[in-house]
């Protein structure tokens, strides 16, 4: 899934220095260790790198995919800021491992990895992509910031805004970075799958599924 925008606020998760959210009162945090932890954690470790040392050979897209729903705000931020309605609508997504989910009463912060099939050519790749998702429901928007080898990194910010008339538009600004080789396979993957995943969510929210 390749999500994105803005630097991670960190808190260390257990004693790996894995991040969560950060506010001016301690969070709350539940974590759920599993199989997948310890990869998200190395994959973590990395996108923190590169944050701190960005790589001058990485090329960069940036795209705006704004939609309009036919909803209230309220029950369109519910829908489309759930990470598990993604699945079976996002077409690459198989399922969502969670790691640790905090909260401070403000935001509400999700580190977890994201199983996908990528399709390249004939055959699908297996990936994990590693992530965090942080909510701040007050203001209706949330940031994801993702991971995945080799050294492809996504910003995400989705916004919400109520256009007076019943309908929602929501909008998935994304920075896509990964080396110049692959930079034009990230992008145009990343943007078709989240605009088709977009248009299951209107959907699946404007008759009454979701």
């Amino acid at each position: 899934m390749k999500y994105l925008v803005g630097c991670a606020m960190a808190l260390s998760f257990a004693a790996t220095g894995s991040p969560a959210a950060q506010a001016d009162s301690a969070p709350t945090c539940t974590d759920t260790p599993n199989s997948y932890t310890a990869g998200w954690q190395t994959g973590w470790a990395s996108y923190q790198a590169a944050q701190k040392s960005p790589s001058s050979g990485a090329a960069t897209r940036t795209v705006d995919l704004p939609i309009t729903i036919n909803a209230p705000i309220d029950k369109v931020w519910t829908v489309y800021s759930n990470l598990r309605n993604d699945i079976g609508r996002h077409p690459f997504l198989k399922d969502i491992i969670t790691h640790r989910t905090c909260t401070d009463g403000v935001t509400q912060t999700i580190d977890f990895t994201a199983l996908e099939n990528v399709p390249m050519g004939s055959v699908d790749y297996p990936a994990k992509t590693q992530a965090e998702q942080r909510l701040y429901p007050a203001d209706r928007y949330y940031l994801t910031d993702s991971y995945d080898d080799p050294g492809i990194i996504t910003h995400q910010k989705i916004t919400f805004t109520d256009n007076g008339n019943g309908t929602t538009t929501v909008n998935e600004h994304i920075s896509f970075t990964a080396n110049p080789v692959l930079i034009g396979f990230t992008a145009d993957n990343g943007i078709s799958s989240h605009k088709a995943y977009q248009a299951a969510l209107k959907r699946d929210i404007e008759n009454g599924t979701l």
